[in-house]
């Protein structure tokens, strides 16, 4: 039996499932209604973190004009000044909440990337505006590592596929959000004049939509700081001991054969996704959409697609592991994967913006499984103790490239490349189909190495 590195086997494990049965029912689990209501305040608070990050995406036109900026800029402004922080914060986030109150910091984190976005819409240069989405992606960073941490500890394994899946619903709600009500309010706006607020002055219409994006959410994070804080589960360290960093690294440097096709293979989804900020510039430009069509039909497309993919990566997940196949999300993942690169791919081609909306329904649906199964992938392989810090790793590797590549590289074709105004369909479609189906291919090589380490982990623990 392989040793895991700078570990020891639990000794004490039936004694901690002893001790939280006395004040729990499920077998020592929390309540299930209880824990399904943390599941939804945590998928509520990660889609108005989307709404947040994507709000921008509607902006584009207003934003360029008022600062006088270029695609390039747009594209940096989109991608690599919300990644800063978001990529390079999340391991010390995810290291805080493996060993302190997740709950306490999701709330303060919340509550500071709300306060950013409201400051978006204060800002009156775009160095101060680019500020505001570094603070943006800081406060975003503490999000997903500790609510990944947080709700695998409220479920049996046998339900954590399921849960996990249902909190990545958050991404296509906030999403949805961001261009249904985003896009409508943008159409209304564009109609008025500027506002005039006490003390603060003059704002446009644009940066208005920046402060009603992000007071909701300051009301959210004041629930999340009621919600329990839970047992953390399948440790494979002694209660008590601390766990540091490089244990960490360790066991993934031992499970590296399926840890690495997972974090660089799934780097192909927020590479797609984030390249999709161009997505409603590159429907009025070639098609000639405004801003209120293409948020309608889209808007409505992530909000019945995306939490529908995301349901059917945790069904799919769950009912292979059932059957037996443990790598049950990993396949899941990829499937979604393989349909999400070719059906955006072959998008920005259609001929008619009938045809390219309609494309737009199987690619987000395939597009939030693939988030979903990989997010729960990723927790379901790794032991209790090390699961914020993996998904920190996780979500740093797949963002970090997917934001820092995405806007910006298609902001940097559509200047030096394809510089008439509809070669952002191009653009979109050459990152895809070579960049995006690379990656899927990669990832397609590590299935049988997830088996084997999720086998492992369930022998050990």
């Amino acid at each position: 039996m392989r040793r895991i590195p700078a570990l020891q086997t639990s000794t004490t494990t039936k004694m901690n499932q002893a001790a939280a049965s006395a004040s729990n029912d499920r077998d020592g689990y929390p309540p299930r209604a209880y824990a399904w209501f943390v599941v939804a305040l945590l998928t509520l608070a990660y889609a108005i973190s989307l709404l947040d990050r994507w709000i921008l995406s509607l902006l584009v036109g207003p934003v360029k004009a008022y600062f006088g900026v270029s695609d390039t800029q747009m594209g940096l402004l989109m991608g690599f000044w919300f990644a800063v922080f978001y990529v390079t914060m999340g391991l010390p986030f995810g290291w805080i909440a493996d060993r302190f109150n997740r709950r306490t910091l999701i709330g303060v984190a919340m509550v500071f990337w709300c306060t950013m976005t409201i400051g978006c819409g204060l800002a009156r240069t775009f160095g101060q505006l680019a500020a505001a989405r570094l603070g943006i992606g800081l406060g975003e960073a503490a999000l997903t590592p500790a609510a990944n941490s947080l709700i695998a500890d409220y479920f049996p394994r046998s339900e954590q596929n399921r849960a996990i899946s249902f909190f990545n619903m958050g991404i296509s709600m906030g999403m949805g959000i961001a261009y249904l009500v985003g896009g409508l309010i943008v159409a209304w706006m564009a109609t008025q004049p500027p506002f005039v607020l006490p003390v603060v002055g003059k704002l446009e219409t644009w940066q208005v939509v920046f402060i009603a994006a992000g007071a909701p959410g300051l009301l959210v994070a004041a629930l999340v700081f009621t919600i329990r804080e839970p047992l953390r589960r399948q440790r494979l360290a002694r209660e008590g001991e601390k766990i540091t960093l490089g244990q960490c690294l360790d066991y993934m440097r031992t499970h590296r054969a399926a840890y690495q096709p997972l974090l660089i293979g799934m780097i192909a989804s927020p590479l797609i996704g984030y390249a999709w900020n161009w997505m409603p510039t590159m429907f009025e430009r070639v098609y000639g959409w405004n801003v209120a069509q293409f948020s309608g039909v889209y808007g409505w497309i992530l909000l019945v697609f995306g939490p529908l993919g995301a349901i059917s990566g945790g069904i799919i997940a769950t009912r292979l592991y059932k059957a037996g196949n443990k790598s049950g999300p990993y396949v899941a993942a990829l499937i979604g994967l393989a349909v999400m690169t070719l059906t955006s791919g072959l998008l920005p081609l259609a001929p008619t913006p009938e045809l390219a909306a309609a494309m737009l329904v199987p690619a987000t649906w395939a597009g939030a499984l693939s988030s979903a199964a990989g997010a729960a992938a990723v927790v379901f392989m790794t032991p209790g103790e090390f699961r914020a810090q993996v998904t920190s790793i996780y979500v740093l590797t797949i963002n970090g490239v997917g934001l820092l590549v995405g806007p910006t590289a298609i902001g940097w074709l559509n200047d030096h490349v394809f510089t008439e105004p509809t070669g952002v369909r191009y653009s979109l479609a050459t990152l895809v189909l070579v960049a995006a189906s690379a990656l899927t291919l990669y990832l397609s090589t590590g299935r049988r190495a997830y088996f084997r380490s999720v086998e492992e982990l369930e022998r050990h623990a």
